[in-house]
């Protein structure tokens, strides 16, 4: 079990608990890594309710597999591959429920889930965060991913590198076309100062 000297074990150590069958390692590791990992997948997917859903699915993967995971490795990178993972397969599942319902209505059905499309949201459709968003949402998928991993989860491109199996100058070129797309986007709002800006600094 976790030493009780321990008071903050490392994510390793709980995983290799985990890996042991105990439940007090699984418990303080989703306590410690729930809401990062599910601000991420809301994120990548643009729905709380999605997000919720994959959360669970990653952490039934996490402890499946825990055993398999190498302490050499770090082990919020493991667990942010886990749900980038979930999120490409998510998105995969969505293209494919709008090509089916582009061929049998043959309108172009959005069911992204983008930031547009909850009612709450569509309400605040003129603020600023309601934008910045939607145009989150519009980035391809793989710049999106890695703009959220470095900007909204701090991780280097060292770390976005390895969460995704890229190399580190792919994650670069993808992070800076999203930076560009984003300013692209968002210029509209440059001359307005009553709005209240709370886009990332990098933007």
């Amino acid at each position: 079990m976790t030493r009780p000297e321990e008071p903050h074990p490392s994510d390793a150590r709980l995983l290799a608990g985990i890996a042991r069958g105990e439940e007090e390692p699984f418990r303080i590791l989703f306590k410690r890594w729930a809401p990062r990992l599910g601000r991420f997948l809301q994120g990548t997917t643009g729905s709380r309710e999605t997000a919720e859903d994959l959360l669970q699915e990653a952490f039934l993967r996490i402890l499946k597999a825990a055993p398999a995971f190498e302490p050499r490795g770090k082990a919020g990178s493991w667990m942010y591959r886990i749900c980038a993972n979930l999120a490409y397969s998510h998105w995969r599942r969505v293209r494919r429920a709008r090509q089916a319902a582009r061929d049998e209505t043959g309108v172009c059905c959005d069911l992204l889930g983008s930031a547009g499309s909850d009612p709450q949201e569509r309400h605040a459709g003129s603020s600023f965060a309601a934008h910045v968003e939607a145009a989150l949402g519009r980035l391809p998928e793989n710049q999106r991913m890695v703009f959220l991993l470095k900007v909204d989860q701090g991780l280097t491109y060292e770390e976005v590198a390895r969460v995704l199996a890229c190399p580190v100058g792919t994650t670069k070129s993808r992070f800076h076309h999203a930076v560009r797309k984003l300013r692209t986007d968002l210029k509209v709002w440059d001359e307005r100062p009553d709005v209240s800006r709370r886009s990332p600094d990098v933007l």
